[in-house]
C-alpha cells in the first residue's frame, strides 16, 4: 500500500487511474467505516482497477471549529493498518485546510476526476463535501449521471438500535465501556507510546508497572482498572492489568497508563509499548493504605486472569 500527502501528486500514479475510491474522514476507521472501505475494494476487484482512500491528515473540525476537535480514536500508523488489512492499494491524505474547505462542491469533484478518473466513488449516507458542505450523497448521484462515474451511497451501520459513530465510541470510551468500543471499532481500542519512568511504587508493592503517557489530543478510557493486552516493542504480546487515572492513593497528579504484565519481568524503559484494552475491572479508587491497594490489585489480576481465560487468549502469559 502507497501513501500520498495530495490528490494532485496522484496524478504520476499512473496504476491509480480508473480506481474505486472511498471517501471520508474516516477518524476512527471502525465498523461503519471498514463497511464502506470493504465496498470499494470488492467494486474495484470487480473492475480489475486500484482500491484508493481519499481522506484527511487532520481532522476537518481542527479547521473549521478547533474549538470542536474530538480526541483521536486511531494514530496515523493505527488507521493505515487497518486500510491495508482491507485490501486498499492507495491512500491519499489531504491535509484539510481553509483553502481546501472554500472549495466549491464542483471543483473538489472536477480535481477528483483529474487525478483519479475514477470508475466510481464510494461515501457513507452522511458525508459531505465543499464549501457549505453542498456536495451531500444526492448531489454525488446527480453528478454521476453526466460524469460518467458510478457512486454509491452505503447506508450507516446500526449496532444495538444506534448508529455506529465516531461520536459514539468516545462516549463509550469516557465511561469506561471498553469492550464496547472494541465492538464497534473492529479491534480493541489501544494507546501507544514508550515507556518512561514512573514513581517505581508499583515495583515496591511487588506489582512493577510499565508506564506511558496519553499524547494531547488521543482519547482515553475513562479512569479507573482494566484487563490489557500488552504488545511490546519485540512484538511479543501479553495479558496485563492496566490503571489509567492519576493514583489518588499517593496524590499523583500526572494522567498516565501504569501496565502490570502478568507472568514478566525484564526492562522496557525507553521501549515502544501498544496496550490494548479488553475489559474494564473497576472504577479508579482512592485506598485507605498501600497495603489495601495491594490486595485490590491482587483482585485485578484474579479477575483479569479469568477474563483472558473465558476468552482463550492464546498466551503463556495469561494462564
Amino acid at each position: 500500500m502507497k501513501i500520498v500527502e495530495r490528490l494532485s501528486d496522484v496524478r504520476t500514479e499512473k496504476n491509480a487511474r480508473g480506481c474505486v475510491v472511498a471517501v471520508g474522514t474516516f477518524d476512527g476507521v471502525h465498523i461503519g467505516h471498514q463497511a464502506l472501505i470493504s465496498r470499494a475494494v470488492s467494486l474495484a476487484r470487480e473492475a480489475g482497477a486500484s482500491a484508493v482512500v481519499l481522506t484527511f491528515q487532520n481532522h476537518p473540525l481542527s479547521v473549521l471549529a478547533p474549538e470542536r476537535v474530538p480526541s483521536a480514536l486511531s494514530s496515523p500508523g493505527e488507521r493505515r493498518q487497518v486500510f491495508e488489512s482491507l485490501g486498499i492499494d492507495l491512500v491519499v491524505e489531504e491535509r484539510f485546510t481553509k483553502e481546501l474547505a472554500s472549495i466549491s462542491a464542483e471543483d473538489f469533484l472536477a480535481c477528483l476526476v483529474e487525478a483519479l478518473a475514477p470508475r466510481a466513488v464510494v461515501v457513507g449516507e452522511n458525508f459531505s463535501f465543499g464549501a457549505g458542505g453542498r456536495g451531500t450523497p444526492d448531489f454525488l448521484l446527480a453528478w454521476d449521471e453526466a460524469a460518467g462515474v458510478r457512486v454509491e451511497k452505503v447506508p450507516l451501520l446500526l449496532r444495538a438500535g444506534k448508529t455506529v459513530s465516531s461520536t459514539r465510541i468516545r462516549a463509550l470510551l469516557s465511561a469506561g465501556d471498553v469492550r464496547f468500543a472494541g465492538e464497534l471499532l473492529g479491534r480493541p481500542f489501544s494507546l501507544s507510546g514508550l515507556v518512561v519512568h514512573g514513581d517505581e511504587r508499583g515495583r515496591t508493592l511487588g506489582f512493577p508497572t510499565a508506564n506511558i503517557l496519553p499524547s494531547p489530543g488521543e482519547a482515553c478510557p475513562a479512569k479507573g482498572a482494566y484487563a490489557v493486552r500488552a504488545t511490546l516493542g519485540d512484538g511479543a504480546e501479553h495479558c496485563g492489568v492496566a490503571n489509567v487515572g492519576d493514583n489518588p492513593t499517593f496524590g499523583g497528579v500526572e494522567p498516565r497508563v501504569e501496565t502490570h504484565i502478568l507472568d514478566f519481568s525484564g526492562d522496557l524503559y525507553g521501549a515502544p509499548m501498544t496496550v490494548r484494552f479488553v475489559e474494564r475491572l473497576r472504577a479508579e479508587q482512592k485506598f485507605p493504605s498501600p497495603e489495601a491497594l495491594v490486595e485490590q490489585i491482587r483482585r485485578d489480576e484474579q479477575s483479569a486472569r479469568e477474563i483472558f481465560s473465558s476468552i482463550k487468549i492464546e498466551s503463556d502469559a495469561c494462564r
